[in-house]
């Protein structure tokens, strides 16, 4: 039988070269997984946001439907939050909105009222409006005025709720301006560049990606609708929350509990106003004009804005002058309702 030419090998040497080619595949095996890292850490990234921005979102849209549930309770009741994501991330928006609503109340007169600089000014067409009554929850002032018209200062503090009746010589409320600044909250998630931030204010829930602009997912609460008796009856439902004593505890959780309702109108009135003012340099001004005022844009183009039932602008078209109801002569029930919640 003929000998194998394979030659002989220690076992010493056959254990370093079995070592040797291990430690090449751990290598190899290594530079692979590397690569594989580099390659998806964006994707992993992308994944991991998200996962956060969907967490963020669907605790913002709980939390806004809790707030309004707790808006709709009795003074003194209200919910318990258990939620991490929302007790580490909520943050205050202070004055997010100031909403200014006026309509005349009886008989024929059409009457303004306005705030500068901390002056109100009080005009009337036919000159019958008299009296002018300022109410706050601090208290009140009364001052007269000459030939239907005048303007005058107040004492009393201006951050909280104003109300101006104007009286007619009879005593006759004639007319209602209102003033309420809204505060809301914003939820914060952090993503790998920049913040997914959710706004909640006055009922409505805007959305805002990094470096993108917002997206109005519910709005504030302002309807109109027939009666049956085919009137118009006009609704507005504000929601004030306030963050008082925000403290970390064991189990995070957080108290929304209702401070009452507040109803500035429950009246019949022609020649609505509605001036909302909001904060912040990317504010849902115009998303929310062209929400409720789209239905007025169309008829208007189609020339049958005689017919138009619904919101539109008050004198200028692009609405810097507020918004009022259409038939503008129709009178209408006008119902304003402020929901105080505090989250603490």
């Amino acid at each position: 039988m003929r000998p194998s030419s394979a030659t002989y090998r220690p076992a010493d040497e056959r254990a370093v070269s079995e070592i040797m080619g291990v430690t090449m595949l751990l290598a190899m095996v290594i530079s692979t997984m590397a690569g594989v890292v580099v390659v998806m850490q964006p994707f992993m990234e992308d994944l991991t946001d998200n996962r956060d921005w969907a967490a963020g979102s669907v605790a913002a849209t709980q939390f806004n439907d809790r707030l309004l549930v707790a808006a709709e309770s009795p003074p003194g009741t209200g919910i318990v939050v258990n939620s991490q994501h929302v007790s580490d991330t909520i943050k205050p928006l202070r004055n997010a909105e100031i909403w200014q609503i006026s309509a005349d109340l009886f008989g024929h007169e059409r009457t303004k009222v306005s705030l500068e600089n901390g002056r109100f000014n009080v005009t009337s067409l036919n000159g019958t409006a008299s009296i002018v009554e300022v109410q706050t929850k601090d208290g009140s002032e009364t001052w007269t005025l000459q030939d239907g018209e005048g303007e005058n200062s107040t004492t009393l503090s201006m951050q909280d709720w104003m109300i101006v009746d104007v009286r007619d010589s009879s005593d006759e409320l004639i007319h209602r301006w209102v003033q309420i600044p809204l505060d809301g909250v914003q939820l914060r998630t952090p993503l790998t560049e920049g913040t997914f931030q959710v706004n909640l204010v006055n009922g409505a829930r805007i959305e805002q990606l990094p470096n993108q602009p917002i997206e109005v997912q519910s709005y504030p609460r302002l309807d109109y609708e027939r009666t049956l008796d085919g009137g118009l009856r006009v609704s507005v439902v504000l929601i004030d929350v306030e963050i008082s004593g925000i403290e970390r505890s064991v189990d995070q959780s957080l108290d929304v509990e209702s401070r009452g309702a507040l109803l500035f109108f429950d009246h019949e009135a022609r020649n609505l106003k509605m001036m909302p003012e909001f904060t912040g340099a990317d504010n849902p001004e115009s998303r929310y004009l062209r929400h409720w005022t789209d239905a007025y844009d169309i008829h208007r183009a189609t020339g049958e804005s005689s017919e138009y039932v619904g919101f539109g602008p008050n004198g200028r078209v692009s609405g810097a002058e507020g918004m009022t109801l259409y038939p503008a002569s129709q009178d209408f029930h006008l119902d304003v309702i402020l929901q105080q919640v505090v989250v603490q």
